[in-house]
């Protein structure tokens, strides 16, 4: 299982001494306050700085966080719930020829092994570019790409049932450098020309601005691979709901672009999906396209 509130103008001839003054609703960290908007703005101003602006406010997660007490994804459970497990590709780049599951799926305890075939809507993901496939569906792009998932009665058998799924690959060329990648004849990892999206920004004469600057600085920077430090480890529980539906609890950070995509990947109406946040130990935008993934697959 796996405000403004407004008051609104008098009309002519009528009596505004009794008109009510007009607030707005204003959100601290962990309070809420009405300043009247009928106030000067300067006062308005005035009591916005010492209310809200510059003053310390106890953070509402934070008492859970430092004790314990906070519920985050894998501390929810279900009765009799499955146990999931993704076998990722051994090869960076890799055309696949097959995906034997006949003895993962003989496996006592397993109840399931899926693959891209068993998905019955869209089969990839993507907030910007749908690029990203839910499990590899022709080939693997990268090392640790998805292939295919095992649900069992216990993390011990499906961690065993990975095991005994064999890929049949055809190893690509392999390129690893951002620059070499744009080459034209660099290996066709997505698209015609690998390129996942281009905008371009202008504003102003760019060449007379270049003509008219003191200095120009050009200079290449570059940056390790970073992970991210959650507080907690990412993970999700799908349950199934009324009406075929599903319901999905986890350390979700996009809840409606994950619902959207699990939506997809499922045929199923939007309103048959619903989406929980779980306490958050974090997030920085890692968990995107990584969550929405995991999402679909639980489901």
């Amino acid at each position: 299982m796996v405000l403004l509130c407004d008051s609104v103008a008098s009309p002519a001839g009528q009596d505004t001494s009794r008109q009510q003054p007009r607030f707005a609703l204003l959100f601290g960290a962990s309070s809420l306050r009405l300043a009247s908007l009928n106030s000067a703005p300067e006062q308005r101003r005035h009591s916005m700085a010492t209310s809200i602006i510059g003053k310390g406010e106890r953070r509402v997660d934070a008492l859970g966080k430092v004790t314990g007490r906070a519920k985050f994804a894998a501390d929810y459970n279900a009765g009799h719930q499955l146990y999931g497990k993704v076998l990722r590709s051994a090869y960076p780049h890799a055309r696949i020829l097959g995906i034997d599951t006949a003895k993962a799926r003989q496996l006592e305890g397993v109840e399931a092994v899926l693959t891209a075939q068993d998905i019955p809507g869209e089969k990839v993901i993507g907030i910007v570019v749908k690029n990203q496939a839910i499990l590899a569906v022709d080939k693997v792009r990268y090392l640790g790409d998805g292939l295919a998932l095992v649900a069992a009665r216990t993390r011990e058998i499906a961690e065993a049932a990975v095991k005994l799924i064999k890929v049949d690959y055809e190893p690509l060329p392999v390129v690893s450098d951002p620059e070499a990648v744009l080459a034209p004849d660099a290996p066709k990892i997505h698209g015609e020309d690998n390129t996942f999206v281009h905008h371009k920004v202008r504003k102003g004469d760019v060449a007379k601005g270049f003509a008219q600057a003191d200095f120009i600085i050009e200079r290449k920077f570059r940056t390790p691979c970073i992970e991210h430090s959650y507080l907690e480890p990412e993970a999700v529980l799908a349950e199934p709901a009324e009406h075929g539906g599903v319901v999905i609890t986890g350390s979700i950070q996009n809840l409606f672009s994950s619902r959207r995509s699990v939506a997809a990947a499922l045929k199923l109406d939007l309103n048959r999906v619903e989406v929980i946040q779980a306490t958050l130990g974090g997030s920085f935008g890692g968990k995107d396209e990584v969550m929405t993934s995991m999402c679909c697959r639980a489901a």
